[in-house]
């Protein structure tokens, strides 16, 4: 008799988890070898160049805004292997979309375009502010970051999320007047509740809040309305919920923003350690892989810890939602479900959790969330 070898859920998600981990450092490395290619080689002052002597010194905006769409672009066509190997080849292989080719390279387009679009408006800003606070910018550049981040947050409900998913008001029932009502209870305004289309991703299920302000809306997905029981749903809403209450918004936008400033900051030294060197100044666009080599190094750098104070907003939610519930089994329960669908690894290892996770194990938070309902019990 042989024995039989087909992997478990379990495993497929320890293998995803560890597939994407190296490709994680595979693209860190990319990302790295092209930006000091791109200014080591002298490409980026070429190109930089021949846009000045093409526009003028006078039309240095222009300048800027055809170097951030041809420099993105470049850097998305040489990315573009590791992004079709990691988005569509993988996610096919793991049976978590059935999206063909086609649908796939158009989203990928439509992201590309955005991507274009926010880089050259904040290019643009933050070289203007160098230009006319060389001292001082990365402090103005902060205060555009934040309200930048403010004005997508609010918009991308109904401008950005639906050229990729279809959204339509979730149809009255039980389920629609039980959100209402959690809503209501909790003092939240919202525009709506929204089912959005994952029908060509069904090995994915999720909901959330999105929006800021009038925008704001709750959205289900289909996948999590066909599979998900009421109670289960409901304490997936809870825990959002919980975001709200404990004002977590502002904790991240507060957190965010300090180490905007701080990343700002250490390529402000960056740039006027290494500009000259490169026989430019810092407001020159040619020097500009400088400026987000710098910011891609702080970002790795402070991850974990940005992971960590999200990870203790996450624990801080489900303990709501446990509490609103009054039991812990269905938000566990939707726990389990969604760690299934979602190929989600369960138990990865600490370290791994500590520098690359912003969400808590479904393990740590099923224990979290069982300890605290026996709190809530003692206090009672």
């Amino acid at each position: 008799m042989t024995e039989n070898t087909t992997p478990t859920r379990e495993d497929l998600a320890r293998e995803y988890d560890a597939v994407h981990n190296r490709l994680f450092l595979v693209q860190i490395l990319m990302v790295a070898v092209l930006l000091a290619a791109y200014q080591l080689s002298g490409a980026s002052a070429a190109l930089a160049d021949g846009l000045v002597k093409r526009f003028g010194e006078s039309l240095w905006y222009l300048t800027n805004g055809v170097y951030v769409l041809v420099t993105v672009f470049g850097f998305a066509a040489f990315m573009f292997p590791l992004s079709y190997y990691t988005d569509y080849v993988l996610e096919h292989h793991y049976e978590l979309s059935h999206e063909d080719f086609g649908m796939w390279l158009l989203d990928f387009t439509k992201s590309l375009l955005i991507d274009l679009v926010l880089a050259v408006i904040l290019f643009e800003v933050v070289y203007a502010l160098l230009r006319w606070q060389p001292v001082w910018w990365w402090v103005f550049a902060t205060a555009f970051y934040i309200l930048f981040a403010i004005i997508i947050s609010t918009i991308a409900p109904v401008v950005i999320m639906p050229l990729f998913h279809k959204f339509e008001p979730l149809a009255e029932g039980d389920l629609t007047d039980a959100v209402k009502a959690m809503m209501e209870e909790a003092g939240i305004a919202v525009a709506g509740v929204f089912k959005s289309g994952l029908e060509e991703n069904p090995g994915t299920a999720n909901a959330a809040f999105t929006g800021f302000g009038k925008t704001r809306r709750i959205v289900l997905g289909d996948t999590l309305l066909a599979g998900y029981s009421q109670d289960e749903i409901l304490a997936i809403i809870a825990h959002e919920v919980g975001h709200y209450k404990n004002r977590d918004m502002f904790r991240l936008m507060l957190t965010g923003s300090a180490m905007a400033l701080v990343g700002f900051y250490v390529s402000h030294l960056c740039l006027t350690g290494l500009s000259g060197g490169l026989g430019r100044n810092i407001a020159d666009i040619a020097t500009a892989p400088v400026f987000i080599f710098s910011l891609f190094v702080f970002s790795l750098i402070s991850m974990p810890f940005a992971n960590m104070h999200s990870r203790r907003r996450e624990y801080a939610a489900d303990a709501y939602a446990v509490e609103k519930m009054g039991e812990p089994d269905s938000l566990v329960s939707a726990f389990v479900k969604l760690a299934d669908q979602n190929l989600s690894n369960q138990e990865p290892a600490a370290w791994i959790e500590f520098l690359l996770h912003s969400q808590p194990s479904i393990a740590r938070r099923i224990v979290r969330a069982r300890e605290n309902m026996s709190a809530i019990g003692s206090e009672s």
